[in-house]
């Protein structure tokens, strides 16, 4: 009795190990049936989907807890979607085409790999990603050597740049990594050891249309252990909003740079001399015809003209200390102005120093740019000049002689003068205009010149010389200088006789007999007599000349 219980529950026991046994055997064949393996990453925690042909997504996977069953539905979903793509499963030499370099290859669908040993598997439509939108990003990868290859590590290659990353960075990691990626040698099928990535993305709101490269790099170790390495390339299509320009790097279809220009400046006052203060008003115009810069900052920076001390300087100091303007925003085709006051250094030269303007701005999608200009600033200085004392050689001449004219001009200034003239003024004068020419700054010109007496000076014998000159715009300046020379008057015959009168004694009579040295002295002594004499002459005609202006002043 005991020994048949004992085989009733031994039966019982096969029956239920037979059962076991059979039904994880059907358990492993069904996953050994699945086409491929699938790993998912991300922003968010949403089931993976495989983009067809018409954009249709079906689900791939659910998550990592996913039973049998559901796992069964992804292969096969996966498989439809293959076939709505391509047809029928891709064989080794239709999934990847090989160049037989080392150079990376291209498949049909436009994705690239950098090498010829993974390289990416099936055929997929390109996802389209909407702004501010999810979307899911599949990347079959494949083995295209005999040897399995371990320790897979596969990382989107990010960038926080919008206009080669179209995705937020919501984030820290979106590496998906797993053990091992079969060789033809353990499975000869490309079908069943390619396995499936999916990622996550949220799409930017601010992208611009058109087609966005999505690279990923794959690390991995070779059946030596070896460290190998690829990067795999493929595209989405993004869509902006309604107003977004796009990125295609086609200039005809690129969207245009807004462009600050400088349509012209104004100085108060006009004329700008080295030392003063002046108001300088820079006028800016916005070129686009599409969009509205904001943000603006613009420097102004002046030639950097020598060195004070052991400190250099700029040629135009701001009087506020700042030399930044700012403007919020300048609309499609508008203008602004830039109004700054400056002090131009005392010891500048006589040229136009250029004002540097240095732009930063941004676009209304607030992409930045930057730009430059100049404005070149006419800055003068005040010619001076001085002269020495004039010397007259003789001081007095008769009517028809001459004199002797001597004196330097000195440039004191620090600009050039040009085209620099003497010309002497005189009513009783001709002759004595010379003519010195450039005077370069810190220069000497010498004058020497010979002065002709027409007529018989009139007062003291008073005469003006003009210095005149021209600045590099051609302006003529000129500065009198005063002079003297004394023209004597002519002596009528009634003065002469009055003057010989006593000079000479009566020859005959008892004084007839002279002494030798008598008749030598007397025509010296008539000769000094005749000159004091009509030194007295001239200076009794001064005197009543005197007396005549002062009686004219006085009425």
């Amino acid at each position: 009795m005991f020994m048949k219980a004992f085989n009733n529950i031994l039966r019982m026991n096969l029956s239920i190990f037979l059962i076991a046994a059979i039904f994880c055997s059907s358990f492993w064949l069904s996953l050994k049936s699945l086409n491929q393996e699938e790993v998912f990453a991300g922003d968010f925690a949403v089931a993976p989907s495989v983009v067809t042909s018409n954009n249709v997504s079906t689900s791939a996977a659910t998550s990592s807890s996913a039973t049998s069953s559901s796992q069964s539905t992804s292969s096969q979903s996966s498989t439809s979607s293959t076939a709505s793509s391509g047809g029928s499963h891709i064989s080794t030499e239709t999934g990847a085409t090989t160049s037989g370099s080392s150079e990376g290859s291209t498949n049909s669908s436009g994705v690239y790999s950098s090498s010829e040993y993974i390289k990416p598997g099936n055929y997929w439509a390109t996802p389209i990603c909407n702004h501010g939108q999810p979307v899911i990003i599949a990347l079959p990868i494949v083995n295209m050597t005999p040897y399995n290859i371990t320790n897979v590590v596969v990382t989107p290659m990010i960038s926080n740049k919008s206009d080669t990353w179209p995705f937020e960075i919501n984030a820290s990691n979106y590496t998906i990594s797993f053990d091992t990626l079969l060789g033809s040698r353990v499975q000869p099928d490309i079908n069943e050891r390619t396995k499936y990535l999916y990622w996550t993305f949220m799409t930017r709101d601010d992208i611009l249309n058109g087609y966005y490269p999505i690279k990923f790099e794959v690390l991995y170790m070779d059946e030596v252990c070896n460290q190998g390495s690829a990067v795999l390339s493929t595209y989405v299509q993004c869509v902006g909003k309604p107003d977004a320009g796009n990125i295609n790097t086609d200039e005809s279809l690129a969207t245009s740079t807004p462009r600050i220009i400088v349509t012209g400046f104004e100085t108060n006052p006009a004329n700008v001399y080295a030392g003063s203060e002046f108001d300088l008003m820079i006028h800016l115009k916005n070129t686009s015809q599409e969009t509205e810069v904001s943000n603006l900052e613009v420097d102004l920076t002046a030639t950097v003209e020598g060195k004070d001390q052991n400190s250099s300087y700029s040629a135009f100091l701001p009087t506020s200390g700042s030399n930044t303007a700012y403007f919020s925003s300048i609309p499609i085709g508008g203008t602004a102005d830039i109004k700054m006051r400056f002090t131009a250094k005392a010891d500048l030269a006589q040229k136009p120093y250029v004002m540097k303007l240095a732009m930063k701005y941004e676009d209304k999608k607030n992409n930045p740019y930057t730009g430059e200009a100049s404005v070149s600033v006419p800055i003068m200085q005040d010619s001076r000049f001085e002269i020495s004392s004039i010397e007259m050689t003789p001081s007095n001449i008769n009517v028809g002689g001459q004199a002797n004219a001597m004196f330097n001009v000195y440039n004191t200034g620090k600009t050039t003068l040009y085209n620099v003239k003497i010309q002497f003024n005189g009513d009783n004068i001709s002759g004595g205009d010379a003519f010195i020419g450039n005077l370069e700054s810190g220069a000497t010109g010498s004058v020497d010149t010979m002065i002709t007496g027409d007529a018989p000076s009139e007062g003291e014998g008073e005469l003006s010389v003009t210095v005149s000159y021209e600045n590099e715009s051609g302006q003529v300046f000129s500065q009198d200088f005063p002079a003297n020379l004394y023209i004597n008057p002519e002596l009528i015959d009634e003065e002469l006789d009055l003057a010989m009168e006593g000079v000479i004694a009566p020859q005959g009579g008892e004084n007839s007999k002279i002494p030798l040295w008598a008749k030598i002295a007397i025509p010296i002594a008539g000769g000094i007599v005749i000159i004091g004499v009509i030194g007295a002459v001239i200076a009794k005609k001064k005197k009543k000349k005197k007396a005549e202006a002062d009686l004219e002043d006085f009425d």
